[in-house]
């Protein structure tokens, strides 16, 4: 399944993380908490009162490239067939029984695997994660499978409406010789046609190329204490002996310089409809400093937009731009679907930028800052929701908390610690006025926290 791995760089951004793989700072200036295995492994985690776990693993080498697109294979087969000691079944039945959203994507230098689970579930999710990515099996049943599905997949890029489209719009972006516009599309078909003992064969021996602990980041959110999960993680992934290969170097793909016209046939839309889209890349890159300006840049042009081509002039139902960085680029997108003229469409949308070039609405950046804020307390967790006493030392960090009036929280954990913390903020915390909710539950309170 291939999957935009830009969306999920751009959500720990949000949390505050910021880097080729996100393991910088949080954007409240506390430092993300990172442990290293004795094979190379590391583990980084950021812990918040949510009650579910998110966890991404991601695992890095130059060989997750060409090939035939082996590694595709080999993510498709990573949730559904024999790893480790369990077989094909077992494997499948931990995926359905432990974890609740899942997903797992394969970019050039890249094989990610994603998984939302209750927090009950983490040591048989750790131990399956660490299973897929380091002790497949590949029976040759599970590989035939997903060898059929990944060529339906194949023939969609090579043969939609589309997918001709979305080559000339990556190349023109990152040029026609870079890993994320090679066309390998043939290869990929042709390896998937395999016979399936023999590509199961391939499998095998190509997995020992990229069985490298030290390759490995952890990515773990949640409301779970760090040793026990540095326990649980050694347990998990500790037993397999250190291997390090090279990353894949991606060259940085430089900022747009000119204007070029792409156009072709949508397979969605309808006349009247049309999709503009305005692209370029800024060269701006998730290590680079700026990344988090032009994020938020962003979300503020959404409401620029919003306000020039829906509001005043009824061009388009929603008008939306993103900011999509990674290691080596940083795409600016701004996508408008209209039946109004392509062309005329294009020109208002290059006018609302040269507006925010001349200046800024300073009322209209308030509300742009107060739901900023909302935002950080969404992906905190931590507003009307569950604090855990980090929680509240972040929200106390926060340079947009003057915005914010008074907040309840639903807490179980919170102790003087993140009382304190509030407190020194200008808040008061009616720690003193606690009311037991939940049923029987005694261990839960309703805190009423407000401005001084």
């Amino acid at each position: 399944m291939m999957w935009d791995r830009r969306d999920a760089l751009k959500l720990f951004l949000w949390a505050g993380a910021a880097a080729s793989l996100p393991r910088q700072a949080l954007a409240v200036a506390n430092e993300v908490p990172t442990f290293t295995l004795d094979n190379g492994m590391r583990l980084h985690f950021v812990p918040t009162g949510a009650r579910y776990v998110s966890a991404a693993l991601v695992l890095r080498s130059k060989e997750i490239f060409g090939r035939g697109g082996l590694a595709h294979i080999l993510e498709h087969t990573s949730f559904t067939g024999a790893a480790g000691p369990l077989s094909a079944k077992d494997v499948k039945l931990r995926h359905r029984d432990c974890i609740q959203d899942s997903n797992a994507s394969t970019t050039p230098g890249m094989i990610e695997w994603r998984a939302a689970f209750l927090p009950k579930y983490l040591p048989d999710v750790l131990e399956l994660l660490a299973y897929i990515s380091l002790e497949q099996k590949f029976d040759v049943e599970t590989v035939a499978s997903e060898a059929r599905i990944v060529l339906q997949e194949l023939y969609l890029d090579k043969y939609g409406s589309d997918g001709g489209l979305k080559k000339r719009y990556s190349a023109a972006l990152f040029g026609s010789d870079h890993p994320f516009a090679l066309d390998t599309t043939d290869e990929e078909i042709a390896k998937a046609r395999t016979e399936p003992a023999k590509l199961a064969a391939e499998l095998r021996d190509y997995s020992t190329l990229i069985r490298l602990p030290a390759n490995l980041d952890l990515f773990v959110v949640g409301d779970i204490e760090r040793v026990p999960m540095e326990k649980l993680v050694s347990a998990s992934f500790g037993r397999y002996p250190f291997a390090k290969g090279p990353y894949l170097e991606l060259p940085n793909a430089g900022p747009t310089r000119a204007h070029r016209a792409l156009s072709g046939m949508s397979p969605e839309l309808k006349q009247p409809l049309s999709e503009v889209k305005v692209a370029w890349n800024t060269g701006v890159r998730i290590t680079d400093p700026e990344a988090r300006t032009l994020l938020a840049l962003s979300e503020y042009l959404n409401d620029v937009l919003f306000a020039e081509l829906r509001e005043k002039h009824g061009d388009t139902y929603s008008p939306g731009a993103r900011y999509e960085p990674d290691s080596c680029s940083g795409i600016f997108t701004i996508s408008v679907t209209s039946s109004k003229r392509p062309s005329q469409v294009e020109e208002r949308i290059f006018e609302t930028i040269e507006k925010l070039k001349r200046e800024v609405d300073a009322s209209g950046l308030i509300r742009f800052q107060e739901r900023l804020l909302l935002k950080r307390l969404k992906t905190l967790d931590i507003g009307y929701g569950n604090m855990t006493d980090v929680g509240a030392q972040m929200l106390a960090a926060c340079p947009d908390l003057k915005h914010l009036e008074s907040l309840s929280v639903v807490q179980n954990a919170l102790t003087s610690a993140g009382i304190s913390a509030l407190r020194k903020t200008g808040f008061t915390v009616a720690a003193d006025d606690q009311h037991g909710i939940g049923g029987d539950d005694d261990d839960m309170y309703l805190y009423s926290v407000d401005r001084e």
